[in-house]
């Protein structure tokens, strides 16, 4: 019988020497490196939305809809949609 061993890295020294450390808000597990003492999701998830999906957003928005009724429609927040929209307007200042 043939088994693979995986052998995890620090992401900030690169050190071997970690340990379990219990689980974030989101529910993922915790590494704790016990030479730089940093603790951390051995591989995070990405988190972002994709140019299309971001370009629909918009699109929404620039239907006369208000921010609540795009957040509550797409599940995007007011603070990430007010970024996008200054970020556009800036790009088209240009």
């Amino acid at each position: 019988m043939i088994t693979e061993t995986h052998t995890h890295h620090c992401g900030k020294c690169g050190s071997t020497n970690i340990v379990r450390n219990g689980i974030n808000r989101c529910g993922n597990q915790q590494y704790l490196c016990k030479d730089c003492r940093t603790c951390r999701v051995l591989s995070p998830k990405s988190v972002g939305y994709s140019a299309e999906r971001r370009e629909e957003i918009l699109a929404i928005y620039q239907e006369r809809s208000s921010m609540r009724g795009v957040e509550r429609a797409t599940g995007v927040s007011r603070r990430t949609l007010a970024t996008w929209i200054k970020k556009k307007s800036l790009s088209h200042q240009r």
